[in-house]
């Protein structure tokens, strides 16, 4: 079965509905980088006509690409919908087709047009069945952003991200306050609350931090055996 992880605010289009429509294991995830992960180190970015032209003028585009294609060894970019709008949304519509230029060429990212939601959807299937080959060697496919770190801070928000629910911005307000991930993790639980403005977050964070690691044998057989599970989901090419 196909298992395909999408960003949760992707929900709202009906594109996961129209998935499991078709068999595929939908997984809603509050991801960091793209709207759909279709296999280890595949990304793909979801846009509407109207929100890819509202994206390059708010510049939002460009900095989800970017991250992207950073994170991911593969990255699409979808845009969903009819291409001749753009004229009829803006006056400006050159300056679209040369921020999709400047994608392909500055970013190596590729491009696909699907005129529908139902084209999207089988788009996503073909790409995902092609990264997720059967006769492959198994893999994990990893959904924590793999950006490139150049500095001492952008570990400690790299490292602060991994937390449940703690995206990019979260994590730079936390560091912003905490100073330093000893002092975060040192925070009682009244001081997470506050930081996260969740008491459900807070005592997660807090538990995770605080509680200690405990596992017993059969934990550690039962733990492979679903490790083995989620990673026949996923079958790659061995690099040898």
């Amino acid at each position: 079965m196909l298992r395909i992880y999408v960003d949760e605010r992707e929900n709202q289009s009906g594109i996961p509905d129209l998935l499991r429509s078709y068999g595929v294991a939908v997984v809603l995830q509050q991801l960091s980088v793209g709207d759909y992960i279709l296999g280890d180190g595949v990304a793909v970015e979801r846009k509407s006509v109207n929100d890819l032209v509202n994206s390059v003028f708010d510049k939002r585009l460009f900095d989800q690409i970017s991250r992207m294609s950073q994170t991911y060894a593969l990255s699409f970019l979808l845009i969903e919908g009819d291409l001749s709008r753009i004229k009829q949304i803006t006056d400006r519509w050159k300056a679209i087709n040369g921020a999709i230029i400047s994608l392909i060429m500055d970013y190596k990212i590729n491009v696909i047009y699907s005129m529908s939601k139902s084209d999207t959807v089988e788009i996503l299937i073909k790409i995902a069945k092609k990264s997720q080959e059967q006769d492959r060697p198994m893999r994990a496919i990893s959904l924590h952003d793999k950006r490139k770190l150049s500095s001492i801070e952008d570990f400690q928000e790299y490292i602060i991200e991994s937390f449940p629910n703690i995206g990019s911005n979260t994590a730079k307000k936390i560091m912003k306050k905490f100073k330093s991930i000893n002092d975060f993790c040192n925070a009682s639980l009244p001081e997470l609350e506050k930081a996260l403005g969740s008491k459900k977050r807070a005592e997660l964070i807090f538990s995770i931090i605080h509680k200690n690691f405990s596992i017993s044998s059969e934990g550690v057989e039962n733990s492979n055996e679903k490790e083995n599970k989620h990673k026949s989901l996923f079958d790659f090419m061995d690099s040898s």
